[in-house]
């Protein structure tokens, strides 16, 4: 492949994706009871090669102005997936062992992946107690030894790109600088802790009859999943409330062809609402399995932002800006959506909620909880990710850094099955902080029911049809939001739960 025919490669590397993100929504979706991403790379073998990188490599030094950005988004992703060919086998035997793993309750057999939802609804603290320590197994017998050789062989493949370390090679194919925004974070979280013991310890109280010192990780699900809200959120009413909604933005979900809801249930389709977009914006999958809660409207809804984000791109845009680039703009768009339910209008428009100040200040807290817990795992990955040889000692980092942010005792096993690929804590981080910008644009322009304001709608489908052209912080100051950092949220939550 010398020299690089980039017009047939970025085709290729289209219909790759595609192929990966299908092959994920058959799976996930429970349509497919074995993943196997292997036979997809191996239908595109020239695309995910050291050759490839090395030569988009030389041609991002030389390229200027448009053809650089998309040069460098092309080099990010052809890095992150050459390292994803040379795993692959590792990556589909680490999926089917997780989706055939099991644990026992009561004498009965639950899958692993749906054992947290049996978790999150369980009243009785001994039997969440039991059901974490036969999750916690699973991890640390089955999961953890092979995210343990696939992590390893991860950064030994970054550094035989010639990169000091796996942090180092993501820091620049990405752009971004781990260690200031971990500077940003850790402010964060030194700013928030006393608000959030306070906070924490109050809804923990309410909620559980006991102070936060006392709460077990194993309790976290189960408070989090706050069953007192059901009637509220209830089942039927799921994606009902969704196509309302964005029908009063101008969206029409019946109409859109282009955007596929799967909401059958399957046996072995995950539980947790995600959306596949196969091609954008041409085919988008909209995966939901209702079973109600407060958690499963948020997930829809985050899932529905990325849905129609992708479901909104430009068509003509160019391949790398409609499936590739920064994607703590597509995961903003999504907490922009499932943040809603911390709107008091919202829920009194949609679900006839008119008295919601304590579910929304148990939202607030979560938000919370969920900033500094991805904080903490900055914190961490930090170091992970510098590691170039044994893991030793990580698990232990882990559990410090995790359970000091959330002031819960963490599970230190938990160390390697809580990291996804390429520092995508990063980008939820980033995307929180771009979120808080923009939600605070929407409602200081449009008011609180800026989801029914026909312009706020068409703002944000503007805001979409860029794909993912621009990062977070050039969207952030080409539409007036200023700079990106924790700011908004700050400003949010000590208005929301008090200094």
């Amino acid at each position: 492949m010398t020299p690089l025919d980039l017009a047939t490669y970025r085709t290729r590397a289209e219909e790759f994706l595609g192929g990966l993100n299908k092959e994920e929504y058959e799976h996930f979706s429970g349509q497919k009871e074995t993943c196997d991403f292997t036979a997809i790379y191996e239908r595109y073998p020239e695309l995910f090669t050291r050759a490839a990188v090395d030569e988009l490599n030389a041609l991002y030094e030389i390229a200027r102005d448009d053809e650089k950005r998309r040069l460098a988004y092309l080099l990010a992703a052809t890095v992150g997936l050459y390292m994803g060919e040379q795993t692959k086998s590792l990556a589909d035997e680490l999926a089917n062992e997780e989706s055939k793993a099991t644990i026992e309750v009561d004498g009965d057999k639950v899958p692993f992946r749906y054992s947290s939802v049996v978790q999150s609804n369980e009243r009785d603290r001994d039997r969440r107690e039991h059901i974490q320590r036969a999750r916690l197994a699973v991890i640390e017998t089955v999961l953890t030894p092979r995210c343990d050789t696939l992590m390893c062989q991860a950064h030994d493949l970054a550094r035989g790109l010639g990169y000091a370390h796996y942090k180092a090679l993501f820091a620049e194919v990405k752009g971004i600088d781990y260690d200031l925004l971990r500077a940003q974070t850790d402010a964060f979280l030194q700013d928030t802790e006393s608000l959030y013991e306070r906070v924490m310890d109050k809804l923990v109280r309410a909620k559980m009859g006991f102070g936060l010192s006392e709460l077990h990780f194993s309790d976290l699900p189960y408070l989090w999943r706050a069953p007192e809200y059901d009637p509220i959120f209830s089942a039927d009413r799921l994606l009902p409330t969704l196509t309302r909604m964005l029908a009063d933005m101008g969206i029409d979900l019946a109409a859109q062809t282009n955007v596929h809801v799967d909401a059958e249930p399957r046996e072995l389709k995950s539980p947790r609402a995600f959306c596949a977009p196969v091609r954008v914006p041409k085919e988008i999958y909209l995966v939901v399995m209702p079973k109600g809660g407060q958690d499963d409207y948020g997930a829809l809804l985050h899932e529905a932002g990325h849905t129609e984000h992708f479901a909104h791109v430009g068509p003509d845009l160019a391949f790398e800006y409609r499936h590739l680039g920064d994607n703590a703009v597509t995961e903003a768009y999504a907490f922009l959506f499932d943040h809603l339910t911390s709107n008091a209008r919202w829920l009194d428009v949609y679900l006839d909620c008119a008295d919601a100040g304590e579910f929304i200040t148990f939202a607030n807290v979560q938000d919370l909880y969920l900033l500094r817990r991805y904080a903490g795992k900055l914190a961490y990955e930090t170091r992970l990710h510098e590691q170039t040889g044994s893991l030793d000692g990580m698990a232990t980092v882990y559990s410090e850094c995790l359970s000091a942010a959330t002031m819960v005792d963490v599970p230190a096993c938990n160390y390697l099955v809580d990291v996804d690929d390429g520092f995508y804590c990063a980008s939820y981080l980033r995307a929180w902080m771009f979120e808080g910008a923009l939600r605070m644009m929407l409602q200081d322009r449009h008011g609180m029911e800026w989801f029914r304001d026909a312009t706020a709608g068409a703002w944000v489908k503007e805001l979409w049809s860029h794909g993912q052209h621009f990062t977070a912080e050039q969207l952030l100051l080409k539409y007036g939001g200023g700079r990106l950092d924790t700011d908004p949220l700050k400003h949010h939550l000590e208005r929301a739960l008090g200094r």
